[in-house]
C-alpha cells in the first residue's frame, strides 16, 4: 500500500513539475516576443478580453493566431479576423484587440481593396468591426495599419481557457504554478535523500549490533567451556 501511494505521489508531483515547465516556456516566449504574446510552433495564444466578437468567440476564450510576416500583414483580405495593437482606452498604451476586416483602405479611409498597385508601394490600412452587432453596431473608430497586426485567427479556440492563461502569466499564477510546485519537488527530493541516508545508517548499525551479539555469544561460549574444563577432576596416581 505504501509503495502504491509513493508511486501515485511521484506521478502527481512530476505532473506539477511538467505543468510548471510548460507555463515557464509560455512566459519566456511572451517575454521574448516583441508583441508580448505567448506563442508556440508559430501560433500566437490570444486571450479574448470582451464579447465584441460574440458569437465567433467570447470573453475569456483562448484563440490561436497565425504569426505573420511583413508581406502577409499587407495582403490580408476582407473577412479575415485579425489581432492588432490599438490604443483602446485613449491612454496612450497599446492593447490587443481582435476584430474582423470589413474593408481595405488607404490612410484617408478610401477603399483600395481592388487596387493591386497600392499594396506594393504604400502602407495598407484595415477597417475592422466586431461581430457582435449589439455592442459593435458600427465599424471601429480607428483604422488598423498593417504593421500593427499581430496575427490572423486560425479558427481554433479553447472556450474559457484564456482566463487560465492570464492567471498563469500573472505574479500570483507564477507563484502558485511554478514556484510552489518546484519548492515542493525540492522538499520531497530532499526528504527522500535524508530518508535514504537514515536508512543506510540504521542498516549499518544493525549489522554492527549483529556482529556484537555474535562476538558476545562466542565469548560466553568460550567462558562456559573454560568453566567446564576447570570443574573436571585433575588426573593422578592411586596410593597403595
Amino acid at each position: 500500500m505504501k509503495k502504491a501511494l509513493k508511486i501515485v505521489g511521484n506521478v502527481i508531483l512530476w505532473l506539477f513539475v511538467a505543468f510548471a515547465a510548460i507555463t515557464m516556456v509560455f512566459s519566456l516566449s511572451a517575454a521574448a516576443n516583441n508583441d508580448g504574446v505567448p506563442s508556440i510552433f508559430g501560433k500566437s495564444l490570444i486571450t479574448i478580453q470582451s464579447d465584441s466578437m460574440n458569437p465567433t468567440f467570447k470573453k475569456g476564450d483562448l484563440i490561436f493566431d497565425d504569426t505573420l510576416s511583413g508581406v502577409e500583414k499587407m495582403t490580408l483580405e476582407i473577412d479575415d479576423v485579425i489581432t492588432f495593437k490599438a490604443d483602446l482606452d485613449g491612454d496612450g498604451k497599446d492593447e490587443l484587440n481582435t476584430h474582423r476586416i470589413i474593408d481595405i483602405v488607404d490612410a484617408g479611409g478610401n477603399s483600395v481593396k481592388d487596387d493591386e498597385d497600392y499594396y506594393k508601394n504604400n502602407n495598407v490600412y484595415y477597417r475592422t468591426q466586431g461581430d457582435n452587432k449589439e455592442t459593435n453596431a458600427t465599424p471601429d473608430e480607428h483604422l488598423v495599419r498593417h504593421d500593427t497586426v499581430v496575427g490572423k485567427y486560425t479558427g481554433a479556440k479553447l472556450g474559457g481557457m484564456g482566463k487560465v492563461l492570464d492567471f498563469l502569466q500573472s505574479s500570483t499564477g507564477f507563484l502558485v504554478v511554478i514556484v510552489l510546485p518546484l519548492a515542493l519537488f525540492f522538499i520531497y527530493e530532499l526528504y527522500n535523500v535524508i530518508s535514504a541516508i537514515i536508512a543506510t545508517k540504521q542498516k549499518k548499525i544493525s549489522v554492527a549490533d549483529e556482529e556484537e551479539i555474535k562476538r558476545r555469544a562466542v565469548e560466553e561460549y568460550l567462558r562456559q567451556q573454560a568453566g567446564e574444563d576447570d570443574a573436571k577432576p585433575k588426573g593422578g596416581g592411586f596410593d597403595d
